[in-house]
Parts: structure tokens; C-alpha cells; sequence
């Protein structure tokens, strides 16, 4: 299985190697900042199964994460919880396809934009249960499923 996505010049594409799980509408503030929308949609995938064919995507370390962003033009592509993570989370609208992959689950509704609608109820991951922690205590949950080892 191969799912392309790249930036929006093209300078930088990557592929999956597999599907991304622990699909999260993410509305906190600093994934707003970083991405300028509203929210973001996130999955997770394997570090190994993200493979960067073209560019070199520009790592930001910022409040104990990793942000990457395509350094051509600035879309936001992947988040890591350390440089070392096993787990990698990617930016579901930088895949060329994205529409197979709705979110299962929303976080930080508290600090949602007021306009923003949200159609469907979704499992809801409250600021207050770390929306952080439980989402990778999710993927761990996932990776382990399939033998492999997410510390």
C-alpha cells in the first residue's frame, strides 16, 4: 500500500506505507497557530511507514513537540512527540486523497473556534483528560495490536 501526499508547490511529497489510524480533529490553539485553520486532522502512522520522497521537510522544536513543515512553502506535514518517536502523526489534508479518512475522534472542543459547526458527533477527548495522552495511549494501544512496539 502506497498513499501519496506532498505540500502545496510540490517540493516536497512523502508516501505512507501504511494507513493512518487514531484519526483526531485536533482544536487547539497551537495547532491552529501552526497550521492558520481552524483546527487540524490528524493520523498516525509508524515512523518507518513515512517515507519522504522529494524536499526536506523544516523540523520546529516548540512546547515539547516537533513540528514539520514542507521548507519550499510552509504547509504544515507531520507532528512528533520527540525526535525518537515511533509514531509519527501527518497531516491528513497533505495527502493527495484524503477523503477516506474521516476523523474518529475530536479533542479540545473547549478551545474551539465558536463558529466552528461540527456535523457529527464524534468521541469527544476533553482538555482536561490530556487530549495528548490519551490520543498516543490510543496509538500505542494500535501499534501494539499489530506486534509492534510504540514505547
Amino acid at each position: 500500500m502506497e498513499l501519496p501526499g506532498g505540500c502545496l508547490c510540490g517540493g516536497t511529497r512523502y508516501v505512507l506505507k501504511s494507513r493512518p489510524f487514531a484519526l483526531i480533529d485536533c482544536h487547539c490553539i497551537d495547532c491552529r497557530r501552526s497550521a492558520g485553520a481552524p483546527y487540524v486532522q490528524w493520523g498516525s502512522v509508524p515512523r518507518q511507514d513515512l517515507v519522504v520522497t522529494k524536499g526536506e521537510p523544516r523540523k520546529i522544536a516548540y512546547a515539547d513537540r516537533i513540528r514539520s513543515f514542507a521548507a519550499c512553502c510552509g504547509t504544515h506535514l507531520f507532528f512528533e512527540d520527540t525526535k525518537d518517536s515511533e509514531v509519527i502523526d501527518v497531516t491528513i489534508a497533505s495527502l493527495d486523497d484524503p477523503a477516506p479518512f474521516a476523523p474518529g475522534k475530536v479533542g479540545w472542543l473547549e478551545v474551539k473556534l465558536q463558529w466552528v459547526v461540527i456535523d457529527e458527533p464524534l468521541p469527544y477527548l476533553p482538555k482536561s483528560r490530556t487530549l495528548r495522552n490519551q490520543h498516543y495511549l490510543d496509538v500505542r494501544r494500535y501499534a501494539e495490536s499489530l506486534s509492534y512496539k510504540a514505547s
